[in-house]
């Protein structure tokens, strides 16, 4: 393994607090959930398919795996909050029901930040997605499991709900389910661009978690 590879290794792992939470640092945790709010807002009524917190292209996606590599729980927080809110109660859907149907982003950052800290940063795959376009196992796993497996578990779980509440037809699901794991798969293209270019600005200032939360 390659001696940045072991570096890699070594900071930024599921470790549950290695160090602190600035003030900065609480600062961008706030900003980047706002900002997913206003993307899955954003993205649910730009584009609508079937029902309510629907979006074709879901904007919010690349940018809240993004800010699950770089600051864990924040992150996953973050998906969380902006589909609940921006996706579900901005969009008509009642309390229950939008908690319900954010599941459909809380697991899927979930298990993309458990896959790429626990276990890719060990097999020498860079923990933040930045070797996606140069390391062909990097690009192997970003199709398979945020392309693939995460984002299709999101789309079949969130129509499945509002599918079982009512607020999409029987006979819509696999029209709604369809449309949603494509278009997020489309707009989870700009997720290596973001990873690279933006990722060593926020690793300057030293502004990445190197754990779940800090």
């Amino acid at each position: 393994m390659a001696k940045s590879n072991v570096n890699l290794s070594s900071q930024y792992t599921l470790d549950w607090n290695p160090g602190k939470i600035t003030t900065t640092k609480y600062v961008l945790y706030a900003v980047q959930i706002a900002v997913i709010i206003l993307l899955s807002w954003l993205g649910a009524v730009a584009t609508p398919v079937v029902g309510p917190g629907i979006g074709f292209l879901y904007w919010a996606y690349p940018f809240f795996v993004v800010f699950t590599l770089w600051w864990g729980m924040w992150g996953i927080l973050g998906a969380w909050i902006g589909s609940v809110v921006g996706a579900g109660l901005l969009t008509g859907l009642p309390i229950i029901p939008s908690l319900l149907f954010s599941v459909g982003d809380f697991v899927p950052a979930l298990l993309i930040f458990l896959l790429y800290r626990g276990y890719l940063v060990k097999k020498g795959i860079d923990p933040f997605g930045r070797d996606i376009f140069t390391n062909g196992w990097a690009t192997f796993w970003f199709i398979i499991w945020i392309m693939g497996i995460t984002n299709i578990f999101g789309g079949l779980w969130g129509v499945w709900v509002l599918t079982v509440l009512g607020f999409v037809p029987v006979k819509a699901y696999w029209i709604g389910a369809s449309l949603w794991i494509v278009g997020d798969a489309i707009v989870l293209l700009l997720m290596p661009f973001l990873s690279k270019y933006l990722t060593p600005i926020v690793e300057r200032y030293g502004l990445l978690n190197k754990g779940w939360i800090s």
